[in-house]
């Protein structure tokens, strides 16, 4: 995930390539990993800053399914995506947004961003994909070194409340 939330206009952006250029456009998924008023995030291993867990959607997938596969794949997590309070009837359960940033060669990701409750025990088993993670509150995801909307979707998460 990353920008800045700026306005997007029509046939501007990072949906507008150049004439004439092909971009790649995957669909991916984030999730906030969270317990109680704490949530998951890693240092990215080859990005070097500070990410909730993620990846690009399996062909047939819907995001919800690469959500719960994406958390279980990368940490050993297995969450409880729940229905939230205030959500649009037919929304997944735990989505709390939908972001677009560029990635490199990876082309333009199109990102579902998910909210999921842990076990307050539960033991992440990490994969090679991040070097550290930490269990952040509020206070700390304000000072996390990350893209802003890293923060403001972590802010999201930890406000989140379950139908």
């Amino acid at each position: 995930m990353s920008g800045e939330g700026r306005p997007h206009e029509a046939g501007a952006g990072p949906a507008s390539p150049a004439p004439g250029v092909d971009v790649r456009r995957a669909f991916s998924v984030a999730v906030y990993a969270r317990r109680g008023d704490r949530v998951l995030v890693i240092e990215h291993r080859r990005l070097r800053t500070w990410l909730p867990i993620g990846g690009e959607l399996e062909p047939g997938e819907t995001p919800l399914e690469a959500a719960a596969r994406e958390l279980r794949e990368e940490t050993g997590l297995r969450g409880a995506f729940q229905p939230l309070r205030g959500a649009l009837d037919g929304v997944p359960a735990g989505l709390i947004g939908y972001e677009e940033h560029q990635a490199g060669s990876k082309g333009l990701h199109m990102n579902f961003v998910f909210v999921a409750e842990v076990p307050a025990g539960a033991e992440v088993t990490p994969n090679d994909e991040f070097e550290a993670f930490r269990w952040v509150d509020r206070a700390e995801l304000d000072g996390l070194a990350s893209p802003l909307n890293v923060r403001q979707f972590g802010y999201l998460a930890l406000e989140a409340r379950w139908a």
